[in-house]
């Protein structure tokens, strides 16, 4: 009797001690960073002390949406029947071409979408893809289409809609691709337990696995349910020459780096802000961090709206943002204050060292950064 009761007593004791020592593991485990990556801490809060004065270009581009500018060119996407594409040069400033009619031939778009704003040279022309009514990409030859006075597409491929995944090209290669995909608990790229947040980003090669990139331990602490996604919101835009993507976030103080060729993701965070590992408040229509962003060979913008100069205007649709200028190693060069609203669109001429941007109102200013960077 008394052994059966001591053996009770050990069982009971050790299944204490696995329990116990389950939950330390657990608590153990939230005790780590949420965020898997090295994460440096820098400082560029409140550094805008001269302001750049918008001159306006063209008024009133009918349905502008997007803006990409490379090489000579200004692109803009257009959400309109005709000519959803529209291309001017940078040299004059004058429109040189209109592109992609709306229509179901290879050559035509139902709807154009430019998502990550990735563009390159291809055999000396200036290609960009395009997103096609939501899941097809369609390389447009813009050099060859500026030549003939009409579209020219090279490849069209299929892809995961771009409302759920944001696609960009290795070595501007359509067979290999960095893809971060977004709300990976709904629509088409639901797959059950396959992780414990709402994106994913993998790199895909033809004749290797699937590589996932982990960088999310858990899910953030939030304030409501219905914020669960916003912590993890962002958008990317690759470096012009390297294979190296920037992916600023919409609603931290958060700028995330992947370098696909030398194997390396870290982070850069303003010290002092919100974290990771920090619970989330629910900020209701005032959320924006970082919302616009341009790219060249040395520098990252982004169009900037958490400081007290955009703070300083209560009312949304009246701020102005500041533009923050990075290097690709995430170290934080300059800041400036934009003296107007401006949209999320923005792109940079390096050669002239002019920004272009739109305002809510489809209207293209430039602003002038020469002299103004290191």
């Amino acid at each position: 009797m008394k052994r059966l009761i001591m053996k009770r007593i050990t069982k009971s004791s050790l299944a204490s001690v696995l329990i116990s020592l389950l939950l330390l593991l657990l608590i153990s485990c939230n005790k780590k960073p949420n965020l898997m990556v090295e994460v440096r801490e820098i400082d560029f809060l409140n550094k805008s002390e001269s302001m750049i004065e918008g001159r306006l270009v063209h008024s009133g581009i009918l349905g502008a949406e997007r803006i990409v500018v490379f090489d000579t060119l200004i692109m803009i996407t257009r959400n309109t029947p005709y000519c959803q594409l529209v291309v001017y040069s940078t040299n004059t400033l004058d429109s040189i071409g209109g592109f992609c009619t709306r229509g179901r031939a290879r050559n035509e778009f139902m709807r154009v979408y430019a998502p990550t704003v990735q563009v390159y040279y291809k055999n000396g022309h200036v290609v960009l893809p395009l997103v096609d009514y939501m899941s097809v990409i369609k390389e447009v030859d813009i050099t060859e289409s500026l030549r003939l006075s009409h579209t020219v597409v090279l490849n069209t491929i299929d892809c995961i809609p771009f409302v759920d995944a944001h696609t960009i090209f290795i070595d501007n290669d359509l067979d290999k691709r960095f893809i971060y995909e977004r709300d990976i608990f709904i629509g088409e790229n639901y797959v059950e337990n396959i992780t414990k947040v709402f994106v994913r980003y993998t790199v895909n090669k033809p004749g290797t696995k699937t590589k996932e990139i982990k960088l999310y331990r858990r899910l953030v602490e939030v304030s409501n349910k219905k914020l669960r996604r916003m912590p993890f919101g962002a958008y990317t835009i690759k470096h012009p020459q390297k294979n190296l993507i920037a992916h600023p976030y919409f609603h931290m103080d958060y700028i995330l780096f992947f370098d696909l060729d030398n194997d390396k993701t870290f982070a850069v965070h303003q010290q002092g802000s919100r974290t990771f590992d920090d619970r989330y408040e629910d900020p209701g229509n005032d959320y924006y961090h970082f919302y616009g962003r341009a790219n060249s060979s040395d520098y990252l913008f982004l169009l900037y709206e958490r400081g007290d100069y955009s703070l300083s205007e209560p009312d949304l649709k009246k701020r102005c943002p500041e533009l923050m200028v990075f290097d690709w190693d995430g170290n934080f060069i300059k800041s400036f204050k934009i003296d107007r609203v401006m949209s999320s669109n923005i792109g940079y001429d390096e050669k002239h060292k002019k920004l272009y941007g739109l305002t809510p109102t489809e209207d293209l200013y430039e602003f002038d950064l020469s002299g103004l960077l290191p």
